[in-house]
């Protein structure tokens, strides 16, 4: 028997059961079915409209509790939810216009409707994440209703309580206060619920078998943070979500991985048997360490991109930086599954503790970007080391510049294309130094280089030299076409901010 040989009234629960991801397949099968489906058909478009890319809008800066309001209105919204964006970026003077706007329209204070909330707290008690979590729902709702009492506050168990009920969720920016969330180790016992119902949803997601479990398409977590000197956030607040099986991509703005007792902030992975299914990680003034770093990519088998600027943050930290040791973690790692690579600084108050020396652990390397600075140090192997904790082994001879190798001598077989940026005219010297040999290097070895860009910051005095080797100049603009930061010369950093934006200068 064929579909269109069934009752119609089978026929319309059938279809109802293929909303909202499976009905446009379903409906495109034949002329009949996407008759009969021709309702449904309209009502999936318009709340696909409506609900596939969501943010605030409301009268209240990041306003969570009133999408629990909306999915309480309307539970089908929850299903059509796919990209999520928390992070309210409105100053309080637009937030206060679209107030007095929406006073004017008759904005819907569900807040002051008793039936509302009460319809909101029913629907929130009867959470299956906090029962696995043997978290009291009681409790729950309380800390709800305590952080949405005061206007333009952090609101992290609502947002725990929105992401529960999202099983169609693919992309996700977190709220600007996510970075002060953390997990359940690290928490008095006041806040470690939070991070209990958390990876109860991701536990969840994992292992149960229902296609509507919550986050179990997510594969996406986009910037929630400015860059800048004094802003900074633990890795650890995106963890939980690092275990999602679903997840291939993170892409991050101001994270710290340091533990330096001082300054910095820890990164740890809680469950060491578990494995990452994350395949790209792009992490742009970021403060990470060598051991920060390892903290993360021990867990990561799958990793094929890889791309990091270093930024010193708040109160110096990593004022000297380590990109030899920082290069070589990466390579121990996941060297063997990157093809994509680029290391690069935003910016750094201090000295390049050791230079990075090699990619030979990178066999399947194709692409690299690399700021000129990052060879600008003795090898971690030559035992030396620059910076406020400079030391230079009995006997031997202290490294210079003239002591770096060319780039090509350093690089796999494999590479196919080289970008390296250059920001200070004075490091010609060592551009030159790096490219002393790269048209031998290309014509014995790295048979499969096809493309060499060298980029340098507002000027071109380095292009006889790079044309004669056989490269190609671009040269980067900070003012033109429009005013850019230096920090923005890397091509992939360009790149990162059209794919998924998060760029942003806090004024």
């Amino acid at each position: 028997m064929g579909l269109l040989d069934l009752p119609a009234e089978i026929l319309t629960e059938i279809i109802n059961h293929t909303v909202p991801s499976g009905i446009e397949a379903l409906s495109l099968c034949c002329k009949g079915l996407y008759a009969h489906a021709s309702k449904q058909i309209q009502q999936h478009n318009a709340l696909k409209q409506q609900w596939n890319y969501t943010s605030h809008t409301g009268i209240r800066r990041g306003d969570t509790l009133r999408m629990l309001y909306d999915i309480f209105r309307d539970p089908r919204a929850a299903q059509y939810i796919e990209s999520l964006n928390l992070w309210d970026r409105r100053s309080l003077r637009e937030a206060s216009e679209h107030s007095r706007q929406a006073s004017t329209d008759g904005f819907d204070d569900f807040r002051a409707n008793r039936e509302a909330m009460k319809g909101i707290k029913r629907m929130v008690m009867e959470l299956e994440c906090l029962q696995k979590a043997g978290v009291d729902a009681e409790e729950w709702w309380d800390k709800i209703m305590n952080e949405n009492k005061d206007v333009d506050r952090e609101v992290p168990y609502t947002v725990v309580t929105l992401l529960s009920l999202l099983p169609n969720l693919k992309t996700l920016r977190l709220p600007h206060a996510w970075h002060d969330a953390r997990t359940p180790d690290d928490v008095e016992d006041d806040d470690k619920i939070l991070g209990l119902v958390l990876d109860a949803i991701v536990d969840s997601s994992n292992n149960g078998k229902d296609r509507d479990r919550p986050l179990k398409k997510l594969e996406t977590i986009l910037p929630f943070m400015w860059e800048g000197y004094e802003e900074r956030g633990g890795l650890q607040g995106v963890e939980s979500f690092l275990h999602l099986k679903s997840i291939r991509e993170l892409y991050a703005v101001s994270c710290i991985a340091v533990d330096d007792h001082y300054t910095g902030i820890p990164f740890h992975w809680r469950f060491p048997t578990l494995m990452s299914s994350i395949t790209r990680i792009e992490l742009a003034y970021c403060c990470i360490d060598a051991d920060g770093i390892s903290g993360l990519l021990s867990y990561t088998p799958n990793l094929k991109v890889f791309k990091y600027a270093h930024q010193t943050k708040w109160h110096g930290c990593q004022h000297d930086w380590n990109p030899g040791a920082f290069t070589a973690a990466v390579a121990k790692h996941c060297g063997r599954t990157i093809t994509e690579l680029a290391i690069t600084i935003d910016e750094l108050f201090g000295d390049i503790c050791n230079g990075t020396s090699s990619f030979h652990a990178f066999p399947d390397l194709q692409k690299l970007e690399v700021d000129l600075r990052i060879f600008c140090g003795p090898p971690v192997e030559s035992g030396q080391e620059r910076g406020m904790l400079a030391k230079i082994p009995e006997g031997e001879t202290p490294w210079t510049e003239d002591d770096i190798p060319c780039v090509g001598s350093m690089l796999p077989g494999s590479i196919i294309e080289l970008q390296m940026n250059m920001e200070d005219p004075e490091d010609e010297t060592v551009l030159r130094l790096l490219f002393k040999d790269i048209k031998e290097q290309r014509r014995k070895r790295l048979t499969l280089l096809e493309k060499v860009i060298v980029r340098q910051l507002n000027g071109h005095s380095a292009r006889k030299f790079v044309e004669d080797s056989g490269l190609t100049l671009e040269v980067f603009d900070a003012e033109y076409p429009t005013t850019r930061p230096n920090s923005m010369m890397p091509a992939w950093k360009r790149e990162f901010q059209e794919r998924v934006g998060g760029l942003d200068f806090f004024e």
